[in-house]
């Protein structure tokens, strides 16, 4: 048996591991950087990106960015919360989240 056929690829464990990255992102348990530059500005980043590639297809992964944006309001938030280094990054990563939140709302309106 070749290395590749002893490893099986568990959707289960892939799905648990997805569920608890969001439900500690949603409670604030993720560190500010990673929830803002990776969870948020990279994941919206790259569906914008890919939206334009994609042509006619780019109004689902803007409304998935869009959707993806508003959730990432409240993590950011409450990582700023639970920062530990310096005030003016947690200050600057609440103003981003207010700044995203209105930019979510006036899309939506």
């Amino acid at each position: 048996m070749s290395e590749y056929e002893n490893k099986s690829f568990d959707v289960q464990k892939l799905k648990s591991q997805a569920e608890a990255k969001v439900k500690a992102l949603w409670a604030g348990d993720v560190p500010l950087f990673e929830t803002f530059w990776i969870y948020y500005f990279a994941i919206v980043a790259g569906l914008q990106i890919v939206g334009g590639v994609f042509g006619l297809l780019w109004i689902l992964f803007f409304l998935v960015s869009l959707a993806w944006a508003g959730f990432m309001v409240r993590p950011i938030w409450l990582a700023a919360d639970k920062y530990a280094g310096p005030k003016h990054w947690a200050t600057l990563a609440k103003i981003a989240a207010i700044l995203i939140a209105l930019c979510v709302l006036g899309t939506i309106l």
